[in-house]
């Protein structure tokens, strides 16, 4: 009489893989609109630091200074630009001209849109649109302008709840307060509707 065998036999084997395999592809759609909603998140929440930034420095300096989306490179070389965009994916903190004879901003602070997805330089996944390109603060801290919304979604999906990525939007009021909301939320006393 023979003994029994341990281990696998090849049939248990490829039952297993074949089970692994189908669970992957179930997966799949699943973790590609998680990995939107991050990338959005992201963006939304380096946005608001930025325009929260910008706020802090105005009145850290006294002096009035501007948050502005730009389709030209975001870095300290590109503080005068005026390739200002409201569907820019970078954006610049700079303080403006103090004196009539001088036309140079001074940097303060920058972000590439593509910045932290291993994709700098090259176009984002994430869409922006501004109801202004410049979010300008007063050496008080509120906005030197009316209120600006700047909404963050996805180039691959649509938003929520047509379709599964939940995008963002930053909202600068005119007295200088920032929030980071959802507009697809919509219930009353929900503090993440807008």
């Amino acid at each position: 009489m023979r003994g029994a065998t341990a281990g696998f036999s090849l049939i248990e084997l490829m039952i297993t893989v074949a089970v692994f395999a189908l669970l992957a592809v179930l997966a799949a759609p699943s973790l590609h609109l998680y990995s939107e909603n991050v990338k959005i998140l992201v963006n939304a929440e380096a946005f608001y630091a930025a325009v929260q930034q910008a706020r802090t420095e105005a009145i850290r300096r006294s002096t009035p200074v501007e948050l502005i989306l730009t389709s030209a490179v975001a870095s300290s070389q590109s503080a005068d630009t005026t390739a200002l965009a409201t569907s820019g994916p970078n954006w610049i903190v700079r303080q403006p001209p103090q004196t009539a004879e001088s036309n140079a901003y001074l940097f303060i602070a920058a972000k590439d849109g593509a910045e932290g997805g291993g994709r700098a330089g090259q176009d984002t996944s994430v869409l922006v649109d501004a109801s202004s390109a410049t979010v300008r603060f007063n050496p008080n801290g509120a906005l030197a302008s009316a209120s600006v919304s700047v909404d963050f979604s996805s180039r691959r999906a649509a938003c929520a709840p047509a379709g599964g990525a939940r995008c963002m939007r930053v909202v600068a009021a005119a007295g200088g307060q920032v929030r980071l909301c959802d507009p697809a939320v919509a219930g009353a006393g929900d503090t993440r509707a807008c």
